[in-house]
Parts: C-alpha cells; sequence; structure tokens
C-alpha cells in the first residue's frame, strides 16, 4: 500500500540523519513518507512505479526529481542512500536479490524496511505491484538471501536491514622501498584506492607499485620533514573517500580489515583506534586511519594525524589486530635525530616529542645530552603517562650505569619501578643494574618481582626481552650467587626453555653449570 507501517521508521528517521546523505533515491516512493527526512541541499529522487500516486500524493513538490519506473530497470546512478521501503516484497527473491547487489554496489548506504512474518498482500486501489510475490520472511531468511547487514533492526512486523560501503583508500610514502611493494599491494586490495607518494626512489619502487596497479605520484619535499609529505600524500586522495588508512610501505594490513572497519567504523567516526603489531613482540593501540578531512599530520619525525580545531573528533575502536610492521633492520634512522631537534623547538611543550628525542640520544650514546632531556622531559607538567614516565626513568637509570655512575643508575631504576610498578620492564631493568654491580639478593628479589607479574602491558615501551628469557636469566643468576642452586638449576632452565638463538649457547653453559653447583647437594643428602 502506499502508506507502510509506522514500526520501524524512527529508527530510519535517525540514521539519515547520522548518515546525512547527499544524494537519495526512495524507491518505491509511494505516499512520500521518507521525503519528510529530507534536509537542505540535498538533492532526492523518488522512484515510483504506479503513475497514479506521483499525482495523488504530490511527490513531485516533495522531492527534487520523481522517475516513475520499474526499479529493476531503472540505471542507479552512484549515491550516498538507497531506501527500499516495502519494496523487496513485491517481487520475485531472485529479483530482489539482483536489485540489493546493485544498489550496494553504486550507494554507500542502503536500508531495506520489510515486512517480517507472513503478510499475504494481492493488488490494491487497481495497483497490481501492491501484491506481495515473496512473503513470509524471517531475519535469518532475509539474511541468508541477501547477506549479513552492518546494522538490522526489528520491531513489531518490521525488520529494518543496513548495507554499507565505505569508500576507503590506504595511502603511504615511500622511498627505496622496492622489496616491500608487493607485499604491501597485496594486503592493501581490498581498498578501493591505494596511492603512494614516492618522495625520490632512485631503485624499481614506482615500477613495481604499478605494475601492482597502485596510484603513484612523484612529489618532492625538500628540506625533508615527514609531516609535509604524508600530508602531500592525504591531499592526493580524492574527496569523496570516506576513509584513509595511513601505512609505510613495511607494514601490511591483517586479514578481514575491511570487514572490521565497516562494522565498527560510524557516521560519526572521524578516527579509528586499532591493535598494531610493530613487531618483535611489541603489540599497541594505534590511530593512524581517520576521516578523509578534519585532519593533517603534526611533527617533522614521528608525526601523527591531528584534529582541525573546528571538527570534533569522535574514535570507533576495535580489539582486533589490522596492522603488522616488517621492518627493514637496515634501513637507515639517520634522519631522525636531526628531525627530533627541529619537533622540540616547533613544539617544545610536546612531551611526546620531548621523550622521543631523549631516547634518541640514548640511541647514541649521547649521554650528557640524553640526561638533560630525559630530566626535563620528566619535569614537563603534561608529561603524566606512567608508564612513559617509567620508560624514561629506566633510560636514565641504564645512562648513569654507562659513566659508571651506580648511585644515580639505581636511584633511576628504583623510582622507575615505583612509577609502574605492574609491569616487568622496570624490574628487569633494577635487576641487571643490580647484576652489573654484584648485587645478587637485589638481583633475586628484582627479578623475581618481574616474574610475578604475569600480563603484558600492550603499549609501545614494552621490552620483549623482560617476556622471554631475560628475566629467567637474572634469577637464576641472582639464586645461584645467594646461593639457592635449586632455584638456580629451575630458573635456568626456564630461561633456556625462552632462549632466543644468540643466547642459546651462554644459557646452556649455564644450566650445566647450575647442575654441577647443585650435584654435591643432591649427593650429600642421599
Amino acid at each position: 500500500m502506499p502508506q507502510s507501517s509506522a514500526s520501524g521508521k524512527a529508527y530510519i528517521a535517525d540514521l539519515i540523519k547520522r548518515i546525512a546523505p547527499q544524494r537519495v533515491y526512495d524507491v518505491g516512493a509511494g505516499a512520500g513518507h521518507y521525503a519528510q527526512y529530507k534536509q537542505a541541499g540535498q538533492h532526492w529522487t523518488a522512484i515510483e512505479i504506479w503513475q497514479p500516486n506521483i499525482a495523488q500524493f504530490a511527490l513531485e513538490q516533495k522531492y527534487d526529481a520523481v522517475v516513475c519506473a520499474d526499479a529493476r530497470a531503472f540505471a542507479f546512478k552512484r549515491c550516498d542512500l538507497i531506501i527500499f521501503g516495502d519494496v523487496l516484497e513485491h517481487m520475485p527473491a531472485a529479483d530482489a536479490q539482483n536489485l540489493l547487489a546493485t544498489a550496494r554496489a553504486l550507494s554507500k548506504y542502503v536500508i531495506v524496511s520489510i515486512p517480517i512474518g507472513h503478510y499475504p498482500q494481492g493488488p490494491y486501489n487497481g495497483n497490481p505491484s501492491e501484491e506481495h510475490i515473496t512473503d513470509n520472511w524471517s531475519v535469518e531468511t532475509f539474511v541468508d538471501a541477501f547477506g549479513a547487514p552492518w546494522q538490522q533492526h526489528l520491531e513489531n512486523e518490521i525488520g529494518v536491514f543496513v548495507y554499507r560501503r565505505l569508500k576507503i583508500a590506504v595511502y603511504a610514502i615511500s622511498k627505496n622501498e622496492g622489496k616491500f611493494v608487493r607485499r604491501f599491494a597485496q594486503s592493501a586490495e581490498d581498498a578501493d584506492l591505494v596511492l603512494i607518494a614516492d618522495t625520490g626512489s632512485t631503485d624499481d619502487t614506482v615500477d613495481l607499485a604499478r605494475q601492482c596497479r597502485v596510484d603513484v605520484a612523484e612529489i618532492s619535499v625538500q628540506p625533508w620533514r615527514f609531516d609535509m609529505a604524508r600530508d602531500t600524500a592525504m591531499c592526493l586522495l580524492p574527496a569523496d573517500v570516506d576513509v584513509c588508512i595511513s601505512l609505510d610501505l613495511d607494514e601490511v594490513l591483517e586479514g578481514g580489515w575491511r570487514a572490521e572497519i565497516e562494522r565498527v567504523w560510524q557516521p560519526e567516526t572521524t578516527r579509528l583506534e586499532y591493535f598494531f603489531d610493530w613487531g618483535c613482540g611489541i603489540k599497541f593501540r594505534y590511530q593512524k586511519i581517520h576521516r578523509r578531512h578534519g585532519y593533517r599530520w603534526h611533527h617533522p619525525v614521528h608525526e601523527y594525524p591531528k584534529p582541525d580545531g573546528r571538527i570534533a573528533e569522535v574514535y570507533a575502536r576495535t580489539e582486533k589486530l589490522l596492522v603488522s610492521h616488517h621492518p627493514d633492520s637496515a634501513k637507515s634512522r639517520g634522519q631522525y635525530l636531526p628531525l627530533l631537534r627541529m619537533a622540540v623547538k616547533e613544539d617544545p611543550q610536546c612531551p611526546r616529542n620531548a621523550f622521543y628525542f631523549a631516547r634518541e640520544l640514548t640511541f647514541y650514546n649521547l649521554h650528557d645530552e640524553a640526561i638533560v632531556a630525559l630530566k626535563k622531559y620528566l619535569d614537563m607538567p603534561n608529561a603524566d603517562w606512567d608508564t612513559e614516565r617509567c620508560y624514561a626513568m629506566r633510560l636514565l637509570g641504564k645512562t648513569y650505569d654507562a659513566l659508571g655512575n651506580g648511585y644515580e643508575a639505581l636511584k633511576w631504576h628504583r623510582r622507575a619501578t615505583a612509577e609502574a610498578p605492574g609491569t616487568r620492564e622496570p624490574w628487569v631493568d633494577l635487576a641487571q643494574s643490580c647484576y652489573l654491580k654484584a648485587m645478587w639478593p637485589e638481583v633475586l628479589f628484582a627479578a623475581r618481582a618481574a616474574l610475578d607479574i604475569p600480563d603484558k602491558t600492550l603499549v609501545y615501551t614494552c621490552d620483549p626481552e623482560c617476556w622471554g628469557w631475560k628475566p629467567y636469566d637474572l634469577a637464576a643468576l641472582g639464586a645461584h650467587n645467594t646461593g639457592d642452586h635449586a632455584a638456580a638449576l629451575e630458573y635456568g632452565e626456564l630461561a633456556l626453555a625462552h632462549a632466543v638463538p644468540e643466547q642459546r649457547a651462554r644459557l646452556e653453559a649455564n644450566v650445566r653449570w647450575y647442575e654441577r653447583a647443585l650435584q654435591p647437594i643432591l649427593q650429600e643428602a642421599a
């Protein structure tokens, strides 16, 4: 009938408001109910199969365009929303499946409203198209026939099923990364667009990317900074992209990534938080999937997307791993330190950059400068993330140990354990520092404290060694040197069980040593 059930209408009205579509097709417009949800600036087209309804319900006054046609024969154009309000039950199931498949390929969103249960209906008021051809749908049979929706809503006798197809683009910058191109492109093949902004490769990066059907733009950023390169790459993406995924070429998208993004991304979402595997057993949350508009990249290195102050940032979240990192260990980090010096000058109040700069100084063994920078970071009023503060204290302890200042080293390692006592890393570092000073009871105490912590915190400050052989090895050394040879052997065997190849020979030798130390005790007991 031209007027349909009120069930599900409020849900649909709210959804249309959230979607804010620009181009809409209302299929089977009937009395034109859905036109009341039209907002200024939107273009709505009514498709109505029964000519008398157009005049009777003044559809030409309610819609921007009205077409009298059977939707099965209509040539839809790309749009934001197609509404099938009590339409699909009026045709054979195969026709309905084909029509919905066409709509889903052309529209970002498709809303289907359909009776659930046995609702037979014949021609009405002379309109043969009012007859229900395929009747008695259930939620299960509908999903089996048409595919799982993004959202569904059941209200009384009406089921509302919402399908969505986001336009998703993957974008990256590159320079001489030919060895990664095929793997990168293959992982992103479900994207609607993959774009690489190449910054001056002299190897086969560009040719390989084009062979993999990746769009490549050759850009120049001089003097170099990462944020400007990524902004340039992002600006090359079409304006109608919904979701942007920023990757490096040594990163890959994990299987099922697209389905998961489409599952959790809501109309109001601007950014996605997901899990990222950095490699080496380090996994943490990441936020480099964002809406096309309203973001720019910030900082010359260790850059991240920053929202424009004129948008309200809305996160979606998933517990799934979406991106994995497979780094090139031979790749130079030589440009990082000068860029980090620039970063802390440009944004001196940013604790994130202050820490990255201080940490980079430790990589170069610039001990005195690193101590100043680490303490400056810790004194910043907004440096309040306990895990990162703990990491800074651990680095101070290691730096003072490198300088031979054991007193200051122990002070900072102990402060680190107090800052984040529920993480293994500061306890392992304290045990290591005590080992360097042959403080065996303290070695054993700190190593055992580390092993008492069973759960790894999924943050970038995680140290894989602390979750492998190292705390067992330190506990074994502490136990052996305090005379507990049985415990030493037990810990030593556990260290060997967690050994990495470069440590295996030493740990095997240690186990033999612990066995020899324990043998006289066992013989005496016998």
